[in-house]
């Protein structure tokens, strides 16, 4: 699977063609045990996966193939007997040989200057004979002193578990090997199932096709139960008062972990199904009919769920966002316990509960003289995600406007409205001008104003002034919003990066607390300016995205300010965005000593040259330079003599 490279100054694109059409695609948060990072995307079929980079596996030599025997006319009965029973053991023998393992180099491939990107190591496509429109993995912490690794199921060490929904209107959480297949297990024809060594378990929870999926795990003891006295508080019929202060999360004393699965469709109005699945070390254990644990019937159809990244035994890991296309989005927790309870009940509570609310910002009415009046609109959510380790909430409306909600109210600048956004800006080319007299629209007399143009900034400006501004559309742009974090030694989130996708236009934030912060700043009016969102500029060759998803990084690249590499889905291809400038690091010895060596053999051919009168005007020049910035009369000496000191090299020219 060989991409095309195009290279845009430090960033390199690699797109990689497809014979089917895309869905969805992300990254698998765990790395293969050969260092390989793992790439799943959905397309018509089933689901591809992708192992990128590591160490590469080991090229063997087929076997020689065997000749074919004669077939005897006048054979034994013997003979016909072991023939007859070679054939009824073949399907026998074929069904009971396991997988081949497969075996890698010892060490990771080397990287050419010329191309320094890591290539496709594996590829597989998993049939599943339905179109897979949505793909959701888990959120997985790496083991660490803080993190013991039987905190964390141990199925994860060894296999992939991911969750799709399908054009069938089934939901399939899937489990395969970490470690790529060889080739050999590729090669071969497969008469039995499983493929490649995966489980697939098929749930078919709701009527309609699913809208989207979510994935997350929790302990096999969760939620836990309340106390005797909470149930005797009373609750009025028309409140709906929550507090999830009430959970206390579970030890690892069960020695048993579970997967949360959460899928939505617009049956029914908005119809959200959870479901619940016993983890083993090495599958799922399922008990057939598969029942919900959870059915909640929303007022409006949801565009969007997502579980907290936030990590067990946080008591907020299990809490649900659900963000709807009219402007609200609100948090469900199956584990928390209603603070009240109906008057008169004799029934203990049933966990689960909203315990949080917030709404986006309201449309601009521009025609304010219409009869009757025409009451404004809260703009539609088309993508919102957790930040900063399940403190805050990334939302992009269908206008462009993008903001934060601050949950906890830990953020630099807490709204007066807990419910409204903390920060906020405009995404598009299409930027709203006719917003800027709206109520929704943000200061544009502020010094955020005054924020440097950008050649992206001032590309966008000369188009708008020569080709007019582009008509408003009453069909909502496609977009998303990607949140990649990486955490510190202390498993505090020290950075989130934030990619947020709108039409064909792609804008990042390096460090989303850090530009918080300094908006928050320069509103309040400090001495800098207010930033501005980077645009990443991608060829899409007349496709549009349909998922935007980051690669892993590292502490170190993230201090270097190196951007995370950027995996994109078109319709029927893969783009991957690498950064491949060479950081120059702390080392700077070395890079002294490289360039050094350099000039030295510049000098060295320069000289040869000239000793055969074949050095041109440029190498005249470079001479000239290397007398010049010598600094010493034995200096210039050694540049300008070949063989021995007494040999000057401009005696050929005065000859």
């Amino acid at each position: 699977m060989e991409p095309i490279v195009t290279t845009q100054g430090k960033l390199t694109q690699l797109r990689y063609e497809l014979p089917h059409r895309i869905h969805d695609s992300t990254v698998y948060p765990v790395k293969a045990p050969n260092g390989s990072t793992i790439v799943l995307y959905g397309h018509e079929t089933g689901v591809g996966i992708l192992w990128r980079g590591g160490r590469p596996l080991k090229k063997t030599v087929p076997p020689p193939k065997q000749p074919a025997k004669p077939a005897k006319v006048n054979g034994t009965s013997k003979d016909a007997i072991m023939i007859i029973d070679s054939d009824d053991d073949e399907p026998a023998k074929a069904a009971a040989e396991p997988l081949p393992k497969a075996e890698f180099e010892d060490e990771e491939e080397e990287l050419d200057p010329d191309q320094p990107y890591a290539s496709i190591v594996q590829q597989l496509s998993l049939s599943l004979s339905t179109q897979v429109l949505h793909i959701a993995v888990p959120q997985i912490p790496s083991a660490s002193t803080l993190r013991p690794a039987d905190t964390i199921p141990p199925i994860f060490s060894q296999n992939i578990v991911f969750t799709v929904a399908c054009a069938d209107s089934t939901i399939r959480v899937i489990t395969l090997p970490l470690s790529p297949p060889p080739h050999v297990a590729k090669d071969k024809l497969h008469s039995v199932k499983p493929q490649f060594g995966e489980n697939v378990v098929k749930v078919h929870g709701h009527q309609s096709i699913p809208m989207g999926v979510t994935m997350t795990w929790t302990a096999r003891g969760e939620p836990s139960s309340a106390e005797d006295g909470d149930d005797d508080v009373d609750m009025d019929e028309e409140e709906e008062d929550t507090a999830n202060s009430r959970r206390k999360p579970q030890s690892r004393s069960d020695g048993g972990f579970d997967i949360l699965v959460a899928s939505h469709s617009a049956e029914l109005g908005g119809l959200l199904k959870l479901f619940r699945f016993e983890l083993s070390e090495t599958a799922l254990q399922v008990s057939h009919p598969v029942a919900p644990y959870k059915t909640l019937a929303l007022s409006k159809p949801a565009s969007r769920i997502a579980f907290n990244t936030a990590q067990y035994p946080k008591p907020r890991h299990s809490q649900l966002l659900i963000a709807d296309s009219a402007g609200t989005t609100r948090i469900y927790d199956p584990f928390t316990l209603p603070i009240r309870k109906r008057r008169g009940s004799g029934s203990r509570a049933e966990p689960g509960a909203f315990v949080g609310t917030f709404r986006s910002s309201f449309e601009s009415v521009k025609n304010v003289g219409l009869t009757p009046a025409v009451l404004p609109s809260r703009k539609a959510i088309i993508d919102a995600a957790w930040a900063s380790d399940g403190r805050h909430i990334v939302a992009l409306l269908a206008d462009g406007e993008w903001g934060v909600w601050d949950v906890d109210r830990s953020g630099p600048s807490p709204p007066a409205d807990p419910s409204a956004f903390s920060l906020r800006g405009y995404v598009g080319t299409a930027e709203k001008e006719g917003t800027s007299g709206g109520a929704s629209s943000p200061k544009r007399g502020s010094r955020n104003s005054l924020a440097p143009m950008t050649p992206n900034t001032r590309k966008r400006k000369e188009e708008t002034l020569f080709q007019g501004s582009a008509s408003s559309s009453t069909v909502a742009t496609r977009g998303g919003v990607s949140v990649a974090s990486i955490t510190s030694n202390n498993g505090v989130s020290a950075e989130d990066s934030v990619l947020i996708w709108y039409g064909t236009e792609i804008h990042r934030i390096p460090d989303l607390m850090k530009f918080w912060t300094r908006t928050a700043s320069a509103s309040s009016g400090g001495s800098l300016p207010g930033p501005g969102l980077q645009q990443q500029d991608v060829v899409l060759c007349g496709e549009s995205i349909t998922s935007v998803s980051q690669f892993d990084t590292t502490a170190q690249a993230s201090r270097m300010a190196v951007p995370r590499d950027t995996l994109i889905s078109a319709e029927h291809r893969l783009i991957i965005t690498a950064s491949t400038s060479q950081p120059l690091g702390r080392d700077l010895n070395a890079i002294f000593a490289r360039e050094k060596v350099e000039d030295e053999t510049s000098t060295r051919t320069d000289q040869a040259l000239l000793t055969r009168g074949e050095l041109d005007l440029g190498g005249m020049d470079r001479m000239l330079e290397s007398m010049e910035g010598s600094g010493t009369s034995a200096a210039v000496s050694k540049n300008l003599t070949m063989g021995g000191p007494r040999k000057v090299l401009f005696a050929s020219s005065a000859a």
